[in-house]
Order: structure tokens, then sequence, then C-alpha cells
């Protein structure tokens, strides 16, 4: 009878380590997952403020006058 018992709670253990393990690995992708979304967007920033600051200094006056017009 106690060997029943036993047999019975190894089982639900089993399954109990089984979920906890499956609910940390979706935890573990979902934060990996983020992580990689937020580089990628870091990096779309980053080049898109790289276009923005390559202009020709020799005409500053001529890119002044156009960051104007497009704030306007």
């Amino acid at each position: 009878m106690i060997r029943k018992k036993l047999v019975n709670q190894k089982g639900s253990i089993t399954l109990f380590v089984l979920l906890a393990m499956i609910f940390f690995i979706v935890i573990i992708l979902n934060m990996t997952m983020n992580v990689a979304n937020k580089k990628q967007s870091q990096i779309s920033e980053y080049d898109k403020i790289k276009q923005e600051y390559e202009k020709n200094i020799n005409n500053i006056d001529q890119v002044y006058n156009e960051v104007l017009q497009n704030e306007i």
C-alpha cells in the first residue's frame, strides 16, 4: 500500500517537474526574443541617425534650411 502511494507520487512529481521546465523554457525564450527585437530596433535607429549626420558640412546653411523646412 505504501509502495503504491510512492509510485503515484513519483508520477505527479515528474509531471510537476516537466511542467516547471516547460514554463521556464517559455520564459527564457520570451526574454531572448525581446532582447533580439530590442537589438534589431537599436541597429535600425543607429542607421537612421548615421544617415542624418552624414550630410556634407561644406553646405551647412543649406542643411540648416532643410531642417527648418521639415520641422514646419
